[in-house]
């Protein structure tokens, strides 16, 4: 759109440790636009001679783009220097995928309000919400030239969650646990964050709903396997098989990692059995990606009275009980 913050997009670009095969710009204001050097990248401007919204001029990005793999970016987000190469790298090492995404700090203009996109993926969890903004994700250009993957004109917003959905049906996600992108939310006045406020706009409202109802059928699906999944532990729990009781709660955590139940259950099956380290354990990795779980505090609390401390039980259990009255933070904002 010829803003001035296209200028930091074009340092990000010169700034990488693995350079591009090039930086294609699509001009979607239509009118024609300056656009700053990118170091020894090379720079494409393309347009329509129209003005364009972001599905349109993301299409014409796709027809246009000459490289093996893509990264979608709006003209006001940032990348840190390793972003191409790390996930580049990560995706060279699993050729079963063939989308991966990085952590990605929001920047919401304000110190006091931030978060991190930091989500592990699941289906589950990308049919209930989105788990990255664009230029968090680098895809095969496959999923584009060859699969149809589009970005729907229809949307003015959520574009980017239907874009995702739409190749998660095509390839897992590989998730890359580093921060490696930065989403300026206070440049990108969308609104995305406010659907549930009561003045939120009708229209984003609209096409939020468009996007949940588009995949509702499959979000169903996940969800029965996932309720499946937790059965067959419960099952073998009943008949005492307490091992495969064990590898069933397991594979319901990998399955959709922010259920609290099966990490509980697997830890109470190792605390019965005397582990305690291996009880602990789980807990602990379920709370650093459920930090806001009263289910998962409450557990610590138990566990920590069983191995005799007398303290750290009284604190575990004062944050889950604080917890159930009163979130931490704006949910708007993304804690990962």
């Amino acid at each position: 759109m010829g803003r001035p913050c296209l200028a930091d997009a074009a340092a990000c670009i010169a700034a990488q440790t693995a350079r591009p095969r090039e930086w294609l710009v699509v001009d979607a204001s239509g009118s024609g636009i300056e656009v700053p050097p990118a170091g020894n990248v090379p720079v494409r401007v393309v347009s329509s001679g129209a003005r364009l919204l972001r599905a349109r001029a993301g299409n014409l990005g796709f027809d246009r783009a000459g490289g093996a793999r893509i990264v979608v970016r709006d003209d006001d987000d940032l990348l840190h220097p390793g972003f191409v190469e790390r996930l580049s790298d990560a995706l060279d090492a699993h050729p079963g995928c063939l989308v991966a995404y990085a952590d990605v700090r929001v920047d919401t203009g304000d110190p006091d309000r931030t978060g991190v996109y930091r989500f592990e993926y699941s289906e589950l969890l990308l049919l209930r919400r989105n788990l990255f903004p664009p230029n968090g994700g680098m895809f095969d250009a496959s999923l584009v030239r060859e699969r149809g993957v589009r970005y729907d004109p229809a949307l003015d917003w959520f574009d980017d969650w239907d874009l995702w959905l739409q190749m998660s049906a095509h390839t897992p996600f590989l998730h890359v646990r580093e921060e490696l992108a930065v989403y300026r939310l206070g440049l990108s006045q969308s609104g995305c964050w406010y659907t549930d406020a009561p003045d939120a706009d009708p229209v984003l409202r609209g096409h939020e709903g468009i996007v949940r109802a588009r995949f509702a059928a499959r979000r169903e699906l996940a969800e029965a396997r996932h309720a499946a999944l937790k059965e067959r532990a419960r099952a073998l729990a009943a008949a005492g098989r307490w091992p495969e009781c064990a590898q069933a709660w397991l594979a319901a955590h990998l399955d959709y990692h922010y259920d609290p139940e099966p990490v509980i259950r697997y830890a109470e099956i190792a605390l019965a059995a005397g582990d305690a380290a291996a009880a602990r354990a789980p807990v602990d990795n379920g709370l650093a990606l459920m930090p806001d779980s009263s289910e998962l505090h409450r557990a610590l609390a138990a566990l920590l009275d069983r191995a005799g401390d007398p303290e750290a039980p009284r604190i575990a259990l004062a944050r889950a009980e604080a917890l159930a009255v009163e979130p931490p933070y704006d949910t708007r904002i993304p804690q990962g």
